[in-house]
């Protein structure tokens, strides 16, 4: 709803009290200029009096009316006012907050940056370091490495100069030999064909009872192994491929003093014992005919595949 000034319904009200007058005033010089030529009369009327109307108290409570509405006016537009203020500066609290926020947002995210950044700085230089220790490690064992090559190509250097130094030597003394016993060159080489002859011959008999003493020892620990399987009462929790090493202390003749089981052993504490258990079933290890490959204490492993 529009409402209208104090200061125009005032101007409104003088302007009508004005056009008022006006008309009355126009109302009475008719009525004179219409009368002029008239006879005069005796009237037994009373004379009439014409009186404008006092229209002060009208205009004073009027215009009271109006700096009322004027001051209710005033009095809503102070309000309005003040109530603006208020919700400016109530806005103006709002905005600093949101500023304080977003500032200590931004804190706290340039905080956590500067956090990350130092972290990755501190790994970069943490890889740096490792990838200079390897380097470093890299660089020693490459030079290690030479080094221990230079050192065995000296070695076989020294080698092949000493083999041949020594073949140069027995050129020499084979010239001079020949130079001095050329009639015994005949006899000198059968003696050392003769020589070799024997000495191929006493190789291969050693290698022989080399291979005849390593097969008697297989044999040796193969019959030692059936004879604690053949007493051996496998507990069902023995897995497949069980594998268990056995060190026995005997005394010649094949009396086992003590045994135990040793690491590398796969079984279970049942599967232990039940082995244990065996070994002192055996009263003796096998000793006629192996007496060449007998050993107080001897190790050898106890398996099981699953059959």
């Amino acid at each position: 709803m529009i409402q209208k000034s104090p200061k125009t319904d005032l101007k409104g009200f003088s302007l009508a009290l004005l056009q008022a007058i006006g008309v009355h005033l126009l109302f009475l010089a008719l009525f004179v200029a219409s009368s002029w030529d008239w006879a005069p009369f005796e009237s037994t009327m009373p004379p009439v009096r014409v009186t404008l109307v006092d229209m002060g108290p009208i205009v004073a409570e009027r215009e009271a009316e109006a700096e009322r509405q004027a001051r209710l006016q005033a009095q809503r537009e102070e309000e309005e006012r003040a109530l603006e203020q208020a919700r400016q500066a109530a806005a103006e609290r709002l905005e600093q907050e949101r500023l304080a926020q977003e500032q200590a947002a931004k804190a706290r995210a340039e905080e956590r940056a500067r956090a990350e950044a130092e972290a990755e700085r501190q790994a970069r230089i943490e890889a740096a370091q490792a990838r200079e220790r390897r380097e470093a490690q890299r660089r020693q064992a490459a030079a290690e490495a030479e080094a221990e090559a230079l050192a065995k190509e000296r070695e076989l250097a020294e080698l092949r100069a000493q083999r041949e130094a020594a073949q140069r030597a027995r050129e020499e003394q084979e010239r001079q030999l020949q130079a001095l016993a050329e009639r015994r060159l005949a006899q000198e080489q059968a003696r050392r064909d003769q020589i070799e002859a024997e000495r191929l011959r006493l190789a291969n008999a050693q290698a022989q009872a080399d291979a005849r003493q390593a097969t008697l020892r297989e044999e040796y620990i193969l019959t030692i192994q059936e004879l604690i399987r053949r007493n051996w009462t496998r507990p069902p929790t023995t897995p497949a491929g069980m594998t268990c090493t056995v060190r026995v202390f005997q005394i010649p003749g094949g009396e086992i003093i003590s045994a135990e089981l040793v690491a590398p052993c796969n079984a279970d504490q049942v599967t232990r014992g039940s082995i244990e258990t065996a070994i002192s079933r055996v009263s003796a290890l096998p000793y006629r005919g192996y007496e060449s490959v007998f050993a107080r204490e001897i190790e050898f492993a106890f398996r099981y595949n699953g059959q």
